[in-house]
């Protein structure tokens, strides 16, 4: 086996393509708790905005555009078990979409096994997940919910 050219450390951020940013960044600070970076006000144009985690990480750039129509782009966001209940309990929420615009439930999660996921569109439709690891705990959760 050859040495790769690079190894990289993690995953970075990506970029999301949305009608208008500034409503995107709103959005997304309501459902996902993410806020617009600092480093933003640094920018010489407002076509895109920087976000990040409530810790600061930087995660995504919001890009004003449509979004890719080819292919699956779906963008995951690891969660915690709990929090991963806590989204699940806020089902239906007025503002979380299932990917074919109905309103996503509780019952929509998809046990892969390994990992628990919740797949869902923002406004401009692009895809996104929460998954979490914590696949006992939430499994666990799901037997009461489902009694």
């Amino acid at each position: 086996m050859t040495a790769p050219v690079v190894t990289v450390s993690a995953l970075d951020h990506v970029h999301l393509y949305v009608a208008d940013p500034i409503t995107a960044a709103a959005w997304y600070g309501r459902v996902l708790g993410l806020q617009v970076h600092p480093s933003t006000a640094q920018l010489k144009g407002k076509d895109h905005l920087y976000m990040a985690t409530a810790r600061g990480q930087y995660c995504a750039t919001i890009f004003k555009g449509a979004p890719p129509s080819d292919g699956d782009h779906t963008t995951a966001f690891r969660v915690p078990g709990t929090t991963f209940i806590a989204f699940g309990e806020s089902l239906p929420h007025p503002d979380i979409t299932g990917r074919d615009g109905s309103p996503l439930s509780t019952q929509d999660a998809a046990d892969h096994g390994l990992a628990w996921s919740y797949y869902f569109q923002d406004p401009d439709e692009n895809h996104l997940e929460i998954t979490t690891y914590d696949h006992q705990r939430v499994r666990n959760w799901f037997v009461g919910v489902r009694a």
